[in-house]
């Protein structure tokens, strides 16, 4: 076991947690998700990352508290969203520990820790891999982060606190893609050595077309732009909500300019993508009535028009349409022919084979490596695990509060789910294992704490509260 300088400053943290308590624990829990590309701890060769040693002494903060089983016993039980996540866990977690050898060599797939070079996995025969340990222990931690940011989030206080905490991780965000930028300019990436200490490949050198690919504080642009996504999205949404409006949209403006500038294809798929689903919201919203914003009527109004203003202006300056179109071949429509594309096509042809090869009751957690979530999900956990996790998914979407709420809970509880909404979509796009990480179970924990809010919730509707005076939490 190696302790790294960062583990040292984490332990540290994590010691303030449990003499601090449980809002604290989970605000700093949020925070330390930014570090993707860092080790605190490397165990025989595996990266024990910040956020998952913090969320250790987090979970030991919060469910130590006297009464605390009864919430989460409750938010465990049929038909709540904790009985159909941890159900998932139950099916992927045994199938991991016997679908592998009772369907041994049944099919070929992508393993995790088999790879052919640096980190392009080859095709093995299906058998019990190192990842069927790793990953379930992973998904049993996703569940630990679900419950813990339930738990605090259902109160007023750790709401504004959670809420508080991410936007700070959006800051952050944009904090970590300067200092990445400038230490590459400037020939001082070595810097940042410290923080980028993980097994994992890190991808900070790469330039495209005179652009560097934008890693920020993750190992490469796709996981970048992943986090710039949801950052922004949340912070989008909630200044769709005159959420602090000055500071969510400079905050949503320059982590969406992020996504842009970071050149990864599945972050220039999904921006269109995201973007047209709030456009839909908010005509939803406004076809609905009631008070709205002057920023809802902002982005209706103003949204195609530039749009219109950007395609008028590159389709009459040829050198920019030039450089543009260049772009989008590189990174978007030649994308398919690229020898990536390739490897990634035969994980998910593989995926599928193992889920068809197991007559579909898939292979379990940490076996199989696909290039798309649904897939992953099919060959890993089977069409009993892909039903339950579904469910989970969607009732984190889609529950109704039990409770009328306040403007500001309402519009909180939109920006946490539009940043699920997020990670689905980029998961899917190109994302390898069931694991969504850790920041969709934080948001599917605070959104499930929205639509119970207990002590201090205030009794208005969303009618009763005029938008433009609507702040975090008050």
């Amino acid at each position: 076991m190696s302790l790294e300088p960062i583990g040292v400053f984490f332990i540290l943290l994590g010691i303030m947690v449990l003499r601090r308590g449980p809002v604290f624990g989970v605000s700093m829990l949020i925070l330390s998700m930014i570090f993707g590309s860092s080790a605190a701890l490397i165990l025989a060769g595996t990266t024990i990352q910040p956020a998952h040693l913090l969320l250790g002494f987090t979970a030991a903060s919060v469910l130590t508290r006297p009464g605390i089983w009864s919430v989460v016993t409750a938010r465990l039980t049929f038909p709540r969203e904790g009985f159909w996540f941890v159900a998932t866990a139950a099916v992927g977690i045994v199938g991991a520990f016997i679908l592998p050898r009772f369907f041994a060599g049944a099919a070929y797939v992508a393993a995790i820790g088999a790879t052919d070079g640096p980190s392009a996995p080859i095709l093995v025969p299906l058998s019990p891999t190192t990842g069927n340990l790793t990953q379930s222990v992973y998904f049993i931690g996703d569940i630990v982060c679900f419950l813990v940011c339930y738990i605090v989030a259902r109160t007023r206080e750790g709401l504004e606190a959670v809420t508080k905490a991410a936007l700070a991780y959006c800051a952050l965000n944009i904090f970590f893609a300067v200092v990445d930028l400038a230490t590459f300019w400037t020939g001082t990436a070595f810097l940042l050595d410290f923080m980028r200490n993980a097994t994992y490949t890190i991808h900070d050198d790469t330039v495209v077309n005179g652009l560097k690919r934008i890693n920020g504080s993750f190992t490469e642009a796709a996981a970048f732009a992943s986090s710039s996504m949801w950052a922004g999205s949340f912070a989008f949404r909630l200044w769709l909500g005159n959420i602090r409006p000055q500071l969510t949209f400079w905050l949503a403006m320059i982590n969406m300019l992020l996504v842009i500038f970071c050149t990864s294809t599945s972050g220039y798929v999904a921006l269109p993508v995201v973007l047209a689903i709030i456009y839909a919201e908010s005509l939803l919203r406004l076809v609905r009535g009631g008070p709205l914003p002057r920023s809802v009527y902002a982005y209706l109004a103003f949204a195609p028009l530039l749009l219109a203003v950007i395609t008028a202006a590159v389709l009459l300056t040829p050198s920019l349409a030039e450089t543009i179109y260049g772009m989008m071949q590189d990174f978007v429509l030649n994308k398919g022919t690229s020898q990536s594309a390739a490897e990634r096509g035969m994980w998910n042809q593989t995926a599928l084979e193992t889920f068809f090869a197991t007559y579909g009751l898939g292979a379990g957690i940490g076996t199989v490596r696909a290039s798309s979530f649904p897939l992953a999900v099919l060959a890993n956990l089977g069409a009993i695990g892909a039903l339950t996790y579904g469910i989970f998914i969607l009732m984190v979407l889609f529950k109704p509060a039990i409770r009328p709420l306040d403007w500001a809970t309402i519009q909180v509880r939109a920006a946490v789910r539009i940043g699920c909404l997020v990670g689905l979509i980029m998961a899917t796009i190109s994302g390898t294992l069931i694991d969504l990480g850790l920041p969709f179970y934080m948001l599917a924990g605070i959104a499930c704490a929205t639509c119970d809010l207990e002590t201090g919730a205030r009794k208005q509707t969303a009618e009763t509260v005029r938008p433009a005076r609507a702040e975090v939490m008050g």
